[in-house]
């Protein structure tokens, strides 16, 4: 007890030390005693000039300024109530005051609108909204700060408690200053609040019934980083989770889907049986569109059928595939395309993918009795009477979604700036947009119609059920020449794009597989367009990149000076497509073209390069990625290389994207040459495997480098990153595949002191006029990620070099053997060889640790980002060695007294 008591004591003795307010002033040598206002004094202070409102901190408690010839200085207040038990103290040497362990206690949790909106089913909004999260400040700590502290999630529901299915599930609503918004225990009542929130409700895959409340979850996030790296508890209070969760009630908002982006909802498949699955949207009388439709191709003799009886049965009609064939269904795997019915659809009573040979439904979808096709819906004639620039037609019709129809136009061109337009609610003069036309001379103003029939299209995602009204008007004059209203309740049909691109994934006929289960390519000729159309699809992870192109060799396939698409889906849900040139095996330095870089990268060794790659679409369907995207057939600038119609060797790669979302050094190379013969008139690929799921990855553990100061020597070598295990997972970046090696360990962090002088010899490689994929030059630096030379002037500004660059020749560390065999980093340095040329000579680079330098620093590559780690700087100043010494005397005065 008496040795507990003692750590108390101290514990408490220290925290007193730093408590307390109070301010003294130090004469600059003036004996003036009057001060003339309009001229100020500098300030002598402990050596230091310091002009005026100059500030000055001496240790982490005091700030001082000059103030006219005097020095002021102030001592931070710590508060007597620190959120933690005395033994739960932690002094952390940079701060002043002693920290607690966070704890975040959570009352309850509260959304609060910003506004009110209608939906439909079918449809996407963008709601804006806040939060209010109640503490329970009595458990809760004082202060809470750090990144990627919080987490929201929101989805749409149909209980009010949030239970059951969620539809549009958003996993991390904040972004990322919300995600690290602190904590600080206020008096009084004042609320812990979100403003500006941003989400956006998907009314998909459900119906009005389901669609009942908004509701969000505030939760700690996956991977919070508090500041200090102090202990973080979160729990909500008596561990009840339903404090976490807040449901509001939607209301009587949504209207049912009549027109939506892919068509009036019919239903989805029950019943089902061989992995059947999908929905039905009816375009119009005679044709649907399924959607993310499956199957698994077992069937022996299956079909789509359409029949009238009351229940799927053999007496029914067969429904030609999307090829426009009657021939036995194949495997699908989340496929989207249209089918067209032999007669209306009001005919029948049900949709089935049925097998005849064994009588079997494998899923079917009911046809209600009283089901409504979409039409063309007529809004009547147009224009006012008496008649206002002569505007008139003979009527209107909503032709479908995106475009409408104005028969027998009529208008006599006089209006200065009169544009279709489009606006919600009534005709006013605020509000509303231009519908760009090609008879609008980019946004002049419409030229005369004298009886000719006009079709209107709505750009972008608009559609036309967003809009009250459609009209021609003078932006000039604010002036309606004419209107038609448009109804709330559509029920028109979709708009599907000719010519260009589409919401229907397009069927690809050929394809290879690339690596079994893991990466397939397909695509489709078009020589008549001038374009190839691939599809990507692979079992690949979010921040994972699919490569594929023309290889780099005529005669064999190689990855330098290849032409290649990489495609991917971030972590953010955004999918990409580039257009890349392998100049050579590194990174991209894009100021001269360097390493694998984008097209628009390649500064001027890529002088006019253009990224030929357009993006049509992408999904991500139980573990595997689809994305498509189209490139021409001809080489459009001098960094493509055309696309032959005859067997051609080409290059593929997965890998991590880096940080700016880039690609590093792949995971997975073809195993020797591939060909692809492009004018193949079949070839389609089997279906990928369900990837089994990740496994988890552990980090090596690598130990900590504490050297001695000179003349002791670090060693610095380039080496194999290890991938998962290694420095992506030691240092939470993507590489290039290659790292840092000091004394022979990957990545260690490294410990110094300030005043002591390190010595290093560097390998990394000092020629960068041939090749920079073998330049290396090793520097300290203030940014985590390195890669100096490769910044803009802003860049460099920003980032503070402590010692180097220094090159040295090259000598590097191979291994054959793949990271993922070895769960030690000692057991997989085993198979690591040493390649240096004869009479190495390395890179010499000396470090004096200023007494200023920050407590954390980092050694990285000057050339190339993401290739080191950190180095831990310790040693206090003089004014911290006091400070210790005076709290050492005072702890030793205490125990005299115990």
């Amino acid at each position: 007890m008496e040795r507990k008591g003692r750590v108390i004591l101290i514990g408490w003795l220290f925290a007193a030390l730093r408590i307390g307010f109070f301010t003294y002033a130090q004469d600059s040598g003036s004996s003036s005693a009057s001060v003339n206002p309009d001229r100020t004094k500098p300030c002598s202070f402990r050596r230091q000039l310091l002009v005026h409102q100059q500030e000055v901190r001496i240790d982490p408690c005091t700030l001082c300024t000059c103030n006219n010839g005097r020095t002021s200085c102030i001592i931070e207040r710590c508060p007597s109530d620190g959120g933690c038990l005395p033994w739960e103290i932690v002094i952390i040497p940079e701060e002043c005051c002693p920290q607690c362990p966070y704890k975040m206690v959570v009352e309850n949790t509260n959304i609060l609108y910003e506004e009110t909106f209608e939906f439909s089913e079918g449809f996407t909004k963008r709601i804006r909204f806040a939060l209010d999260v109640g503490v329970d400040k009595r458990q809760s700590s004082r202060i809470v700060r750090g990144t990627n502290l919080w987490k929201l999630s929101a989805w749409i529901s149909p209980n009010e408690d949030g239970s059951g299915q969620k539809f549009s599930l958003e996993d991390q609503v904040f972004n990322y200053s919300g995600a690290e918004q602190e904590y600080i225990k206020k008096r009084g009542s004042r609320p812990w609040q979100w403003h500006e929130l941003r989400y956006t409700m998907n009314f998909q895959g459900g119906t009005c019934d389901d669609y009942k409340y908004f509701c969000v979850k505030f939760d700690e996030a996956d991977e919070p980083n508090p500041t200090y790296e102090l202990d973080f508890t979160f729990r909500p209070v008596d561990d009840d989770e339903a404090r976490l969760i807040d449901c509001v009630p939607l209301g009587e908002l949504c209207t049912s889907a009549t027109s939506t982006e892919y068509g009036k909802l019919l239903g989805t498949f029950t019943n089902t049986a061989h992995g059947v699955a999908g929905t039905i949207y009816v375009i119009d009388a005679r044709r649907i569109w399924l959607r993310g439709f499956s199957y698994d191709g077992q069937g022996p003799d299956a079909f789509f059928y359409v029949g009238s009886t009351d229940r799927p049965s053999g007496n029914g009609v067969i429904i030609p595939n999307e090829n426009e064939q009657t021939s036995v269904l194949g495997a699908y795997s989340d496929r989207n395309f249209i089918l067209t019915l032999p007669e209306d659809i009001t005919t029948y009573k049900w949709f089935s993918v049925w097998c005849r040979q064994a009588g079997a439904n494998f899923g079917d979808i009911s046809i209600p009795a009283n089901f409504v096709a979409p039409a063309p819906l007529d809004l009547g004639s147009f224009g006012f009477d008496p008649k206002v620039h002569d505007v008139s037609a003979t009527k209107v019709t909503i032709l479908n979604t995106k475009q409408v129809k104005f028969t027998n136009l009529v208008y006599d061109g006089e209006g200065p700036e009169a544009f279709f337009w489009v606006g919600g609610g009534n005709v006013t003069m605020a509000g509303g947009k231009r519908v760009p036309h090609v008879d609008d001379n980019n946004g002049v103003k419409l030229r005369a119609y004298t009886g000719e029939d006009v079709i209107v299209t709505l750009e972008g995602t608009d559609r036309i059920f967003n809009f009250g009204y459609i009209s021609i008007w003078c932006a000039l004059a604010l002036q309606d020449f004419g209107n038609a209203v448009i109804p709330a309740d559509l029920n028109v049909p979709p708009y599907v794009a000719s010519g260009n691109p589409s919401p229907i994934m397009p069927e690809f006929p050929n394809g290879k597989v690339l690596k079994e289960d893991r990466f397939h390519i397909c695509w489709k000729v078009d020589e008549a367009a001038g374009t190839l159309r691939l599809r990507f699809e692979g079992t690949v992870k979010r921040d994972e990149y699919m490569s594929f192109g023309i290889s780099g060799s005529q005669t064999g396939t190689s990855m330098p000076e290849s032409d290649v698409i990489v495609a991917y889906i971030g972590k953010d849900g955004e999918a990409g497509a580039m257009d890349y040139y392998l100049q050579s095996r590194s990174q991209c330095v894009p100021t001269n073209g360097d390493g694998a870089c984008p097209d628009v990268l390649m500064g001027s060794a890529g002088a006019g390069a253009t990224n030929d790659v357009t993006l049509l679409s992408s999904r991500v369907n139980r573990g595997i990625t689809t994305i498509d995207v189209e490139r021409p057939l001809a080489a459009i600038d001098a960094k493509d290389k055309a696309i032959s119609l005859e067997p051609t060797y080409v290059s593929w790669a997965i890998g991590e994207l880096n940080p700016e979302k880039r690609v590093s050094k792949h995971s997975l190379v073809p195993r020797g040459d591939v060909q692809v013969d492009f004018s193949q008139e079949s070839s389609s690929c089997p279906r990928l495997a369900l990837p089994a799921g990740d496994k988890d990855v552990t980090p090596w553990v690598i130990d900590d480098l504490t050297p001695k100061p000179a003349p002791e020597v670090i060693t610095a070598h380039i080496g194999p990153s290890g991938g998962e295990q290694g420095y992506q997972g030691i240092a939470g970046q993507v590489g290039w595949g290659i790292a840092w090696y000091l004394n022979g360990l990957l990545v260690p962090e490294l410990n110094v002191q300030r005043n002591n002088i390190y010595k290093f010899e560097i390998y990394g490689g000092n020629d960068n006029s041939t090749n920079l994929a073998n330049f290396h030059p090793f520097y300290i630096t203030s940014d985590s990620d390195g890669g100096y030379n490769q910044k803009t002037a802003k860049g460099k500004e920003a980032e503070t070099i402590y010692a180097g660059p220094s090159g040295g020749e090259l000598c590097d560390f191979t291994s054959m053997a793949d990271p993922k065999d070895f769960d030690t980093f000692e057991k997989y340095a085993e198979t690591l060889n040493k390649t240096c040329p004869p009479m190495l000579k390395p890179g010499i680079l000396e470090w004096t640790v200023d007494p200023e330098t920050p407590d954390v620093v980092y050694y990285q590559c000057y050339q190339h980002r993401y290739f080191g780690w950190k180095i831990n700087v310790s040693g206090a100043s003089q004014t911290a060695v006091s400070f210790a010494l005076m709290v050492a005397l005072l702890a030793l005065a205490v125990f005299n007294q115990i």
